[in-house]
């Protein structure tokens, strides 16, 4: 996308005041404790066992790792990881 049009983009959905997890597809996490973590707006699981989790998103990878981890559910968009969270990282 050129630098004009990220401008027009940028100032559009600041006037119409859209969430930018919707108009950027930004990664959107919700954690309760250390014991649960929902993900929105992933694309694809690269990794999953018992102590990590590793997610491709739009500006890289996310990696929860700790123990017990269970991916007890997940749609195209929405995934929800439970178990003891120890580290959440975005990784490049």
């Amino acid at each position: 996308m050129g630098r004009k049009t990220s401008q027009i983009k940028a100032q559009m959905v600041s006037t119409m005041e859209i969430p930018r997890d919707l108009a950027y597809q930004e990664v959107l996490l919700t954690v309760t404790g250390n014991t649960s973590v929902c993900v929105e707006n992933y694309r694809s699981i690269l990794e999953y066992t018992t102590q990590k989790v590793l997610l491709l998103t739009k500006n890289g990878r996310l990696q929860i790792t700790g123990k017990c981890l269970e991916i007890q559910s997940y749609t195209s968009d929405e995934m929800l990881i439970t178990g003891h969270i120890t580290e959440i990282a975005f990784l490049n």
